[in-house]
């Protein structure tokens, strides 16, 4: 799996104290003792999962491109009304419904990524 390891790194350790001196796991040089480092396991599996939920998000991205804007929005309820402005935004919601990380999918993608890892 091929991933960032700094993002990945970051998200499961905000305050990870690590420098990278190339791109891989390998490359990791930790800096301090007291702090347990990942696991490359770890690392591969939070890979999987922030794929995925970004993959889940990709509706909100769409939303976002076919919601008028937001002068566009206030002059609809301004010269329509709210139940206008929210048909409106209720068919961009149709459109993209929202999309959610379902457990069974998350726990897959880690299984997947591990068995990757070890070449199964």
């Amino acid at each position: 799996m091929n991933y960032d390891i700094v993002a990945t790194i970051l998200a499961i350790n905000p305050n990870a104290p690590f420098i990278l001196e190339g791109d891989n796991y390998a490359d990791i040089q930790w800096m301090d003792e007291n702090i347990p480092m990942p696991t490359e396991e770890e690392c591969v599996q939070k890979a999987a999962e922030l794929a995925y939920q970004e993959e889940v998000n990709e509706y909100k991205r769409q939303r976002a491109v076919e919601y008028p804007s937001y002068a566009d929005q206030f002059d609809q309820i301004f010269h329509e009304g709210i139940d206008a402005w929210k048909a409106t935004i209720l068919d961009v919601k149709r459109k993209y419904p929202k999309q959610v990380m379902q457990p069974e999918v998350l726990e897959e993608r880690k299984k997947k990524a591990l068995e990757d890892l070890n070449g199964e």
